[in-house]
């Protein structure tokens, strides 16, 4: 297949299954080769190549994704995975423009002590684990990217790790301008005193600023995720974040908080510091599910928002799933149905009236509805809304956006 140039390997199983260094070693040798994506499989994780055995040139490969679909701390278990990946990616940073690696076995030396001359994109994604030798501050690890246009820091905190461990900059650290192309950047859980959020070229238009996971599957699949903290800002703190910035180019923005006194401030600030955000995610969350959801108040908000052509926003508390997944009963059945009635109709009543204020023509409504596993984004168009209570509302049946951990 002399015309071959990208290999997508995906594992469609619960099992753990992983491939050989043998075999990926043949892959990666095919000269005409420059992407390869590896999903859900482990990587060589018995084994991991000597420089003796190995004497195959590996092809010039501008794009390298080993992905893996959600938290997968089962990686720890094979670190041969690890000492794999710090094997390939030094033959393979002169060519690199794309790499994307599960944080549980990122080479941390090799990315740290390697200059990178053309990669673009790194998204690391997972655990963050300290056992693995993330250096601090952690912005030392991209010393050799300084061409970085996407960095996508996706980063979950097992409990007892500080959310600081997580910071690129800290008081003290001297450095230059890191990427001065940067136009994408997703982190989890910001804290207030990194100094990158000053250091941010006006080159960025996408910025998130996160829970990882989202904090809605904190709150709402505890037992899933029970090993993991979710130290979530409050809007206070994230106003202190976004007061730092000056991106004049921003046109998407993810923003995850605890809504606390300075909630009215934050959703100022954005309107006036970011006039040219088309793509806004605000997921708010209260400390009291009895404390009544101001809808009306954050429309007029971000009413001043001209550019905005689409919203995804979580407003209001859902209370619990009534029962259990799996229902043994008529009567467990009726509820959850109940229950999914009663959740998106009150979904409905919100979208009514952030449609009255929003002024911006066209524009595409999103929130975020509690599923009996997990969460998704709903849709809700101009026409639906008008309807009402008139719309028949079946579970499953309508545009919807799967939330994942990631």
């Amino acid at each position: 297949m002399p015309l071959l140039r990208s290999i997508h390997l995906k594992a469609c199983t619960l099992d753990i299954h992983g491939i050989g260094w043998d075999s990926i070693a043949a892959i990666l040798s095919a000269p005409q080769l420059r992407s390869f994506t590896l999903g859900a499989f482990l990587l060589s994780p018995r084994e991991a190549p000597l420089d003796r055995t190995c004497t195959d040139a590996l092809a010039p490969i501008t794009t390298f994704r080993f992905e893996q679909p959600a938290l997968h701390a089962s990686l720890l278990d094979y670190p041969a995975q690890q000492n794999t990946l710090a094997f390939v990616l030094p033959r393979l940073h002169s060519f690199l423009e794309s790499l994307h690696l599960p944080s549980e076995v990122a080479p941390v030396a090799v990315l740290s002590q390697t200059q990178w001359p053309r990669l673009r994109e790194l998204s690391l994604t997972g655990e963050f684990d300290p056992s693995v030798g993330y250096p601090t501050p952690l912005a030392s690890l991209f010393s050799g990217m300084s061409g970085l246009h996407i960095l996508n820091l996706t980063l979950a905190l097992p409990r007892g790790v500080s959310r600081k461990r997580l910071m690129l900059w800290p008081e003290g650290y001297e450095s230059r301008l890191l990427w001065p192309d940067l136009e994408s950047l997703t982190l989890s859980y910001p804290d207030p005193e990194d100094h990158i959020f000053a250091h941010l070229p006006p080159s960025l238009r996408r910025l998130s600023l996160r829970c990882t996971p989202h904090h809605c599957l904190h709150l709402w699949e505890q037992f899933d995720y029970r090993y993991y903290d979710s130290p979530i800002l409050y809007s206070s703190e994230m106003l202190e974040i976004l007061t730092r910035i000056s991106t004049p180019l921003l046109d998407r923005l993810q923003l995850e908080y605890l809504v606390d006194s300075a909630e009215d401030d934050l959703l100022r600030c954005i309107v006036d510091k970011f006039p040219n955000v088309r793509f806004l995610e605000v997921q708010r969350f209260q400390t009291s599910r009895c404390e009544s959801v101001p809808v009306a108040t954050v429309a007029q908000r971000l009413s001043g928002l001209h550019s905005l052509h689409t919203l995804r926003a979580h407003l209001q508390p859902a209370r619990s799933i009534p029962v259990h997944r799996n229902p043994d009963s008529t009567e467990e059945a009726s509820e959850i149905k109940r229950y999914y009635i009663e959740r998106v109709a009150a979904l409905y009543a919100v979208a009514a009236v952030l449609r009255s204020i929003l002024p911006q023509p066209g524009i595409r409504l999103w929130l975020l509805q509690r599923e009996d596993c997990g969460a998704a984004w709903r849709l809700f168009r101009k026409q639906d809304v008008a309807q009402g209570a008139h719309i028949k509302i079946v579970p499953g049946v309508a545009a919807i956006i799967e939330v994942c951990g990631f």
